[in-house]
């Protein structure tokens, strides 16, 4: 699982001045009404116990005074330098001070991302897994303390959310609806869902779950197919990049090399500056690789 920390976010002191502003929080949250469950399914309210309205009040908050703080220090430096702009100050503090209000507010959604990449990256073996115990005759609640004890990464740890909230007297169906809600995975809320609405109705769990797994098998397949059609140009990008480019140009400086008056393209700091660009590329290459890769697949 991602680690959740948030710039300034461990301050009590930030916390507790910022919460003068929960106003401001409030309004903010029905301009950008998304950051609410944003917040909510990062996991933020859990690690910080702050709801969406205190975070967007500590954003706000914590904007303001670095744009007080940037606006007075670079007055006070454009002035001591007898700039001609000295009001540049506030100008430049107010952009700095909006670009981390953007990036305190893209935060969470970041986290979101990673983790829906961790939680997907297991979600078929798990349901799997929790399909055949229960076919095996295996309560729901038996069978999600297995896969809380089991090795599915984030998966597991939502399970052991469950089981220690229905140890502490919650009905299962109750606290199942509520991780469906915070959960950020598309598949797993769906596979939740049909959970929580065959305990309901009291109908086949087993059926209705072998119904979501054949779903994201199909889907994992899909994505297989758009994942391949994708590394077929990056894989001849790389060709052409990292590989016949580099080639071609180092034959064609050994040869020009030997021309009068082009001694210096033999140089060995050329061939060193070759070998870094290449080694650059060749990580940035593995690292699109490994960012196009489809959650589905796992490993």
């Amino acid at each position: 699982m991602p680690t959740i920390r948030i710039p300034m976010l461990d301050s009590r002191m930030i916390r507790s001045t910022s919460r003068v502003f929960i106003g401001v929080g409030a309004i903010l949250l029905h301009i950008f009404p998304h950051m609410k469950a944003t917040v909510e399914q990062s996991g933020v309210r859990e690690e910080y116990n702050i709801d969406s309205r205190e975070y967007m009040a500590f954003c706000f908050f914590v904007s303001a005074m670095m744009f007080f703080g940037l606006s007075g220090l670079l007055t006070a430096v454009l002035m001591a330098g007898k700039a001609k702009m000295p009001m540049l100050g506030p100008g430049i503090g107010a952009v700095l001070g909006g670009v981390f209000f953007v990036y305190l507010l893209v935060y969470p959604q970041s986290i979101v991302n990673k983790r829906v990449k961790y939680m997907e990256r297991n979600l078929l073996f798990a349901l799997r897994s929790l399909l055949i115990q229960i076919r095996s005759g295996v309560s729901v609640f038996d069978a999600m303390a297995s896969i809380a004890m089991g090795n599915y990464g984030a998966i597991a740890d939502e399970f052991k959310l469950v089981i220690e909230k229905v140890n502490a007297g919650l009905p299962v169906v109750e606290v199942l609806e509520e991780m469906a809600v915070r959960n950020p995975s598309i598949y797993f809320r769906r596979a939740l869902w049909q959970v929580v609405n065959s305990l309901k109705s009291g109908s086949d769990v087993g059926k209705n779950l072998e119904d979501v797994i054949r779903s994201l098998a199909k889907e994992q397949l899909v994505e297989i197919g758009r994942y391949k059609s994708i590394l077929n140009p990056i894989a001849m990008m790389y060709m052409m990049v990292a590989v016949i480019a580099p080639s071609l140009g180092i034959t064609m400086l050994i040869i020009l090399s030997f021309f009068p008056g082009m001694e210096k393209l033999g140089n060995e700091g050329i061939f060193w500056g070759l070998l870094v660009s290449v080694t650059f590329m060749q990580f940035m290459f593995l690292g699109l690789i490994k960012s196009k890769r489809p959650n589905l697949i796992g490993g």
